[in-house]
């Protein structure tokens, strides 16, 4: 895609220019927020930013080089890394970067199993804290700045994480180091204690419309519709606006209703199908077969059921909202309305926001590896449990 800019939160991205403005850049930033808020592609910019040859040389109708190789991830004092297999090679590297230029919210499906690591003395591979720290050491090769960006700090090991904290603590003269996390937890304190913090919300609606507009080929309606259920969160809302996504929402509209009618066979069902890749059989279009759209790799595989668990969440997020404000609630999901507003006859919203950590929690089971097929078919069956006793009550 031909972009002249990286689509960063502009609210954030005048506070960094100000720091820079007021020469306060020698401390790295912790970029921290939630999953989609626009961290990478502000970081992005800002790098961009930093090294432009200026007004005179570089106008959105024609980028200086340095805007140009930037903008392609081929910027030789620019350098991004994140979560990737240890064994993850220079093409497949090239790979990852031309699909970030094609979709700047990409995020590989490997990122939620993989760790930031710290790579092999000799050889530490093109994603690694080594190949990080020996890129810092040298000195800018054609721009003011050297600029480093670590995706999903909070995923790097405890060895890469010590490795990198004596450049934290001294970095390079004229280098900027950017991580950028969706939480602090397991992180090193030293290396928080280093770091200036600037925090991000989720996006807000307008803004993402805006975002998305120039990014995804939809219609109005079907863009406000993945806005809206995304909660700020643009990855999540471009993932909405793909092939599979009708389905899958549908297949959690199915869930949701099996759920509340207590329907195990189905839910199990379910569970065994997502855990070996495949769409449910009972949202296929007719005609078409469960191979035709199954996610082969295990990562796929993870990214559709934390994808599912997701658009299940909203459907008892929409309940509640039913329950606690009737007709007054805007549903996220109009084609679930009904479901909805019969779930909200016979359930009680204090079991409805237990079912929804309980999704939220097997969420991040799957995120964390644990097998597919045995978190969910735990979840439907605590959901199924949590529906009865509600309609016993």
């Amino acid at each position: 895609m031909n972009r002249h800019s990286f689509p960063a939160r502009s609210s954030v991205l005048d506070q960094l220019l100000h720091v820079q403005r007021t020469d306060k850049l020698g401390q790295p930033f912790l970029l921290a927020g939630p999953a989609g808020s626009g961290k990478e592609n502000t970081a992005l910019e800002f790098a961009r930013l930093l090294n432009c040859a200026g007004p005179d040389h570089c106008s959105p109708a024609r980028r200086c080089e340095s805007c140009v190789k930037a903008l392609s991830f081929q910027h030789p004092d620019i350098r991004w890394i994140g979560p990737a297999p240890a064994a993850i090679k220079e093409s497949e590297v090239r790979d990852l970067l031309a699909a970030k230029m094609d979709n700047p919210f990409f995020h590989p499906p490997y990122a939620g199993t993989s760790f930031v690591s710290i790579g092999d003395p000799e050889n530490p591979g093109p994603l690694t804290i080594r190949s990080l720290i020996h890129f810092l050491r040298r000195r800018a090769f054609q721009s003011p700045y050297k600029v480093a960006i670590v995706a999903d700090g909070q995923r790097m090991n405890q060895a890469a994480a010590n490795a990198f904290l004596k450049t934290l603590e001294e970095p390079p003269p004229r280098t900027v180091i950017m991580l950028l996390t969706t939480g602090t937890e397991g992180m090193l304190p030293t290396i928080l204690s280093r770091c200036q913090k600037i925090r991000f919300e989720p996006w807000p609606e307008d803004e993402l419309v805006a975002v998305l507009q120039g990014l995804a080929e939809a219609d109005p309606a079907t863009l406000a519709q993945a806005v809206r259920t995304s909660d700020g969160n643009a990855r999540r809302a471009l993932d909405q606006l793909q092939p599979e996504a009708a389905l899958l929402t549908r297949w959690a509209g199915r869930l949701f209703q099996w759920i509340g009618e207590g329907n195990r066979a189905m839910a199990a069902v379910a569970a065994d199908e997502v855990h070996r890749g495949l769409m449910g059989h009972a949202v296929l279009p007719e005609g078409a077969s469960a191979k035709s759209f199954e996610a082969k790799e295990t990562a796929q595989r993870r990214s559709r059921a934390m994808q599912l668990c997701e658009l299940l969440n909203l459907h008892f997020s929409d309940t509640v909202g039913r329950l606690e404000m009737g007709d007054q609630w805007p549903a996220r999901l109009p084609q679930a309305a009904a479901a909805v507003q019969a779930a909200a006859g016979r359930r009680r919203t204090a079991t409805l926001l237990r079912d929804m950590e309980l999704i939220e929690s097997a969420r991040g089971d799957i995120d964390r590896n644990i097998n597919i097929g045995l978190v969910l078919a735990v979840l439907f069956e605590g959901l199924v449990e949590n529906a009865e006793k509600d309609q016993s009550c």
